[in-house]
């Protein structure tokens, strides 16, 4: 639109284009506007594509109420994929060494998805900055730069070069929702020790929601609500980032991704980095076995021959129950939304991105009511955000590494409010200190006592375990906290 018309022509332009899509609802009450904001909302219609959005919003719709019957399902072959914890000791050395010197090469990044809030564990922070209580009292985000210092500093053991010269760039994905405190809190605790410079954040994509009848959700007048576009709007965010920039500069060639609520995550994990390299993939993901054929995960299978990852909403029950001849589920590969992708095919994701498909999310909207001039906070869903997914990809991938891990070892999950049981604040605690509790265990420590409960070793000391001879014979009878 040219910048150059009056707002009078630039909003009449504007109302014929809204109205072509059913979208004319969305000026009501903007004569009461100022002059500024009108401007604001002017420029903010401008720059939606919303031709292109309603378009995506009627897709992700009619993909939802049709079951696609055409669609041949087929679990994972043993072949497809690799096992880091039962597989042969001698290949998963090989990739933990590839994984440490592409590491001690400064090739890999790491990319923590932040975008979400603490809300259901009654946290208006964001979700990194929580603590599950753990003997240091350190948040999600404290743990994992710990990692990062861990081993930063074993791969330049591994390559016997100064420590100095070792960096893992650490991307963190925040909304809207998300940035200004997240970006604070790294200020207030120096970075955990790391350099300023190699922690870059970036921001997802949003999109606006709808009604169920596809009409814009209004947050005020003049103001379109908004949300964020899920973690499938990881490419496209990095890809117009300042920090896209400086990776390429730096030669960056590996990212690893996961999300924040992962307590156990490894991450910028050396196996996963090895493994794909060997396996020359351009995009990979961990999965790991499921409890059981109805837990709520998704699971990673094949469909008309490519990966795909399927919701276990959308499996059936007689294939969820499908079980080998040794008693292990055929559709077992559950995904637990770790990836792997390489800086070329980051790129060519140019190519396709347009085309990922929107999946709907009903959520509880907060709306304007234009009768009362009030805003109505609804008691049970009454719109749809649009979300993509980050593994939506696959159908674009040539090559692609599937890595099995250990539950115990990568994957306790943080979702639930204290108390759930299960994925909540107990349950991550508990998971993090039993594995430590393994690592001094297999080291030659004795834990026994309240240091059962309390028992914290610092990454920054040992990664995965490794590094931990001091402690043989050594016994631990109260609370204890190796750093």
């Amino acid at each position: 639109m040219n910048p150059e018309m009056v707002p009078e022509e630039r909003l009449s332009a504007l109302k014929q284009r809204y109205s072509a899509v059913g979208q004319e609802h969305i000026f009501g009450g903007i004569e009461s506007l100022s002059e500024e904001k009108l401007s604001d909302f002017i420029k903010t219609l401008e720059d939606l594509e919303i031709e292109t959005i309603t378009e995506n919003f009627k897709k992700a719709i009619e993909s939802e109420s049709l079951i696609d019957t055409s669609q041949a399902l087929e679990p994972l072959d043993d072949s497809e994929y690799a096992s880091q914890s039962k597989g042969d000791p001698k290949k998963t050395l090989e990739w933990y060494n590839e994984g440490l010197s592409r590491i001690a090469a400064s090739e890999v990044a790491a990319i923590v998805m932040a975008g979400g809030q603490g809300t259901r564990l009654g946290s208006s922070l964001p979700k990194g900055c929580y603590k599950v209580g753990t003997p240091s009292d350190k948040s999600l985000f404290a743990i994992q730069a710990d990692r990062i210092l861990g081993l930063e500093s074993l791969a330049a053991k591994h390559a016997n070069i100064d420590r100095s010269k070792v960096r893992i760039f650490w991307l963190v994905m925040v909304s809207e929702a998300t940035r200004s405190n997240t970006v604070d809190y790294f200020e207030q605790m120096n970075y955990f020790g790391l350099q300023k410079d190699q922690v870059m954040f970036f921001d997802q994509g949003s999109v606006p929601s709808f009604t169920f009848d596809g009409k814009l959700i209004m947050r005020g007048v003049g103001e379109i609500t908004v949300s964020p576009d899920g973690n499938g709007g990881i490419y496209k965010g990095l890809i117009t980032s300042d920090a896209y920039k400086v990776l390429k500069q730096n030669n960056v060639k590996y990212f690893h991704v996961y999300s924040v609520d992962n307590i156990l995550v490894r991450v910028a994990d050396p196996w996963f980095i090895g493994y794909s390299v060997f396996k020359r993939a351009e995009y990979g993901a961990l999965v790991l076995s499921k409890q059981s054929w109805d837990e709520k995960v998704g699971v990673i299978c094949k469909a008309n021959g490519k990966y795909k990852v399927v919701e276990y909403s959308e499996l059936s029950e007689k294939l969820a129950q499908l079980t080998r001849a040794d008693g292990s589920l055929y559709y077992n590969a559950a995904n637990i939304c770790i990836q792997f992708f390489t800086m070329d095919f980051l790129d060519k994701t140019n190519e396709f991105n347009s085309k990922l498909p929107f999946h709907i999310a009903k959520k509880k909207i907060n709306y304007f009511d234009y009768d009362s001039g009030q805003i109505v906070v609804p008691t049970k869903p009454n719109g749809i955000k649009l979300e993509r997914f980050i593994f939506d990809v696959f159908p674009f991938c040539s090559k692609v590494s599937i890595l099995d891990v250990d539950r115990s070892e990568a994957f306790s999950p943080l979702k639930n409010a204290p108390g759930a049981g299960s994925d909540c604040p107990e349950t991550c605690r508990n998971d993090l200190m039993s594995l430590h509790i393994k690592f001094a265990e297999n080291a030659g420590a004795t834990v026994q006592g309240d240091a059962r409960l309390n028992f914290e070793i610092s990454h920054k000391i040992s990664y995965f375990g490794e590094g931990l001879e001091a402690l043989k014979g050594r016994i631990f009878l109260e609370k204890t906290i190796l750093e």
